[in-house]
């Protein structure tokens, strides 16, 4: 059963830890733990770990930021049409997998140019008619290629 002091201290620590995360660099979650006990607010690196994946916030480049302020990879400058034209939705699922759903047949031509781009974080594609499972290596390498696919996923009009 959880207390009414504890949803009131998660509730605090994660309103501190996001604005903390707009107006500062934070690196680890050591650090983390440290600049809210200087505020006065009990955590510990679980806590704050739970607290990240609530709040969408994921390392990038060694620090902390949310999930919508990861920007497109510079690798992604050129285009692909096989996965402008093709890519119709993007979710995470758990902490090791991306789903990208694209127009009906498509799937296989998608996960063919993801395996052929050799992105470090994809350890593999599965496709389906238009479905197309990618697994990654951490929830951080999520992050980075759930922004690159959703970068890539067709504006839906209407």
């Amino acid at each position: 059963m959880v207390s009414m002091f504890a949803v009131a201290g998660k509730n605090e620590r994660q309103a501190l830890l996001s604005k903390l995360a707009r107006e500062q660099a934070l690196e680890s979650q050591e650090q983390i733990v440290a600049l809210l006990r200087e505020k006065g607010l009990e955590a510990t690196q679980a806590s704050v770990s739970r607290d990240l994946r609530e709040l969408a916030l994921l390392k990038v480049n060694g620090r902390y930021v949310r999930l919508g302020e990861i920007r497109r990879p510079r690798r992604d400058i050129e285009k692909d049409p096989r996965l402008d034209e093709l890519i119709t939705a993007v979710d995470a699922a758990g902490a090791s997998l991306v789903v990208v759903r694209t127009v009906i047949g498509a799937a296989g031509t998608v996960a063919v140019a993801l395996d052929e781009r050799k992105l470090p974080e994809i350890v593999g594609t599965i496709a389906g008619d238009d479905t197309i499972f990618v697994a990654v290596r951490s929830r951080a390498a999520q992050g980075r290629v759930t922004a690159f696919l959703r970068a890539h996923q067709r504006i839906q009009s209407g």
